[in-house]
């Protein structure tokens, strides 16, 4: 096993800077820069995959990222311990606080940016 690491390609660094400016953008509550971002860096499409419940796509994807920040932007405030970005893939370990409540969640997301569309994964 080797501890070397090799430097990120452009397309790795991207989309690893995604991952952190969208956490910031969340905690932040700024939904304008929040919605912005994803459609700068996905604007040939957007799916939003939660797995074992439902897939959105096209206009409804777009509409599901509006409705995922309405419902909790207000109540949950992520904290990411792990992001892996390998290619045009990142796989994150977050954990959800919602303060109101002391409670803690703990989720998984990937994302995959290929041609300029995104893919996301949530496992909630």
């Amino acid at each position: 096993m080797s501890n070397t690491t090799s430097t990120p390609t452009d397309a790795e660094q991207a989309l690893r800077d995604f991952v952190f400016q969208q956490i910031e953008l969340w905690n932040a509550g700024r939904k304008a820069d929040f919605l912005a971002l994803y459609r700068h860096v996905a604007p040939a499409g957007l799916t939003l995959e939660y797995v074992a419940k439902q897939t959105l796509s096209g206009d409804a994807a777009w509409a599901g990222l509006e409705h995922m920040w309405e419902t909790y932007n207000a109540k949950v405030k992520l904290q990411l311990f792990e992001c892996i970005v390998n290619g045009s893939d990142a796989a994150c370990y977050f954990r959800n606080r919602w303060p109101g409540e002391q409670a803690i969640s703990s989720g998984i997301e990937l994302y995959n940016l290929h041609e300029r569309a995104l893919h996301a994964r949530f496992f909630h």
